[in-house]
Order: C-alpha cells, then structure tokens, then sequence
C-alpha cells in the first residue's frame, strides 16, 4: 500500500511539473484573406471618421455622402 501511495504522488508531481514546464505548440492564425485590412488601415478609417465629426458644424448637419445621394 505505501508503494501504491508513494507511485501516485510521483506521478501526479510528474503530472504537474509537465504540464507547468512543457507547453503544447500554440496555434496561429491563418491568412486574412481578401479584404482584411491592417491594423494601420483601420486606424487610419477612425481617424478619418474622427475628423468628420469633428468637421460637422451643427448637430443636425447633413453628411456630404448623404447630400449625395439625395441629389440623384
């Protein structure tokens, strides 16, 4: 029975040790694909839209997009 209990704790610190010191290959990404935007890109698309608003006089101010299309 003492070989039995002293097994077991050697395993299960066996156990933890292993799974504390050898990591399991970390998966990565694939490619994006078409149409992925970087991170860049994204930034500069806030940005933009931060300008825009900041650009708009009033609060009920039309869009020069939505004037746009209203002018079809």
């Amino acid at each position: 029975m003492f070989w039995l209990q002293v097994s077991t704790l050697v395993l299960v610190n066996v156990l933890i040790a292993s799974m504390l010191f050898v990591r399991p290959p970390r998966a990565a990404h694939g490619s994006a694909g078409d149409g992925a935007l970087s991170v860049w890109q994204l930034i500069e698309q806030v940005e933009a839209e931060r300008q825009r608003q900041a650009a708009s006089a009033g609060r009920h101010r039309i869009s020069a997009e939505t004037l746009a299309r209203l002018q079809i």
